[in-house]
C-alpha cells in the first residue's frame, strides 16, 4: 500500500511538473530607445523638439546677454549717478533678472508640453504594437532593455526587430504618417 502511495505522489508530480512545462511563462524585450531611432514619426518629434529647444535656447541668451550688457552699462554709470538713479536702475535690473527666470520656467512648461504632445501618441503607436505582439505570440511580459532591468538575456528573446517591422508595416499601409 506505501508502494502504491509512492508512486501515485511520483505520478502527480511528473504530471504537475509536465503542466507547468507546458504553460512556460514567455518574456521578450525589446529596445525602446533602437524602435524610437528607427521610427520615422519619432524622429520628426526629435527634430520638432530639437528646433523648438534651438529656438528657445537662442531667446534666452538674448534676454541674458541684454541683461549683462545693461548690467555693464551701469557698472560703469553708477560712480556718476545719483542715489535715487541708482536704485531705480538696480530695481529695473532686478526686474530684467526676474523676467528672465520667469521665461525660463514659462518655457520649461511649454517643454514639457511639446514633448508630451509629440510623443505620447507615438509612445501610444508603439506600446499598441508590442501589446500585439505580446498577445499573438503569448509572451506574458515584455520588457525595455533599456530600463536597466535586464542584466543577461538570450537574444532570441529580443522582439526590437519586430515590433520595428510592424511599425513600418503599419506606416506604409496608413501612408507614411
Amino acid at each position: 500500500m506505501n508502494f502504491s502511495r509512492l508512486g501515485m505522489a511520483v505520478a502527480l508530480s511528473l504530471l504537475f511538473t509536465a503542466s507547468l512545462d507546458a504553460q512556460a511563462t514567455r518574456i521578450g524585450y525589446i529596445h525602446i530607445q533602437e524602435v524610437m531611432a528607427q521610427h520615422p514619426p519619432a524622429q520628426a518629434a526629435f527634430d520638432q523638439l530639437e528646433g523648438a529647444n534651438t529656438r528657445w535656447t537662442g531667446e534666452l541668451q538674448g534676454l541674458r546677454d541684454n541683461l549683462n550688457q545693461a548690467l555693464a552699462e551701469y557698472q560703469q554709470q553708477q560712480m556718476t549717478m545719483t542715489p535715487e538713479a541708482r536704485a531705480a536702475r538696480e530695481q529695473e535690473l532686478a526686474q530684467q533678472n526676474t523676467a528672465i527666470f520667469n521665461r525660463e520656467q514659462q518655457i520649461r512648461t511649454e517643454a514639457e508640453q511639446l514633448q508630451e504632445d509629440l510623443l505620447q501618441p507615438i509612445m501610444d503607436e508603439i506600446t499598441a504594437v508590442i501589446e500585439e505582439i505580446r498577445v499573438e505570440a503569448g509572451y506574458a511580459l515584455i520588457l525595455d532593455a533599456g530600463s536597466n532591468a535586464i542584466l543577461a538575456a538570450d537574444e532570441s528573446l529580443n522582439l526590437t526587430q519586430e515590433v520595428i517591422s510592424r511599425l513600418e508595416e503599419k506606416g506604409a499601409a496608413g501612408g507614411g504618417r
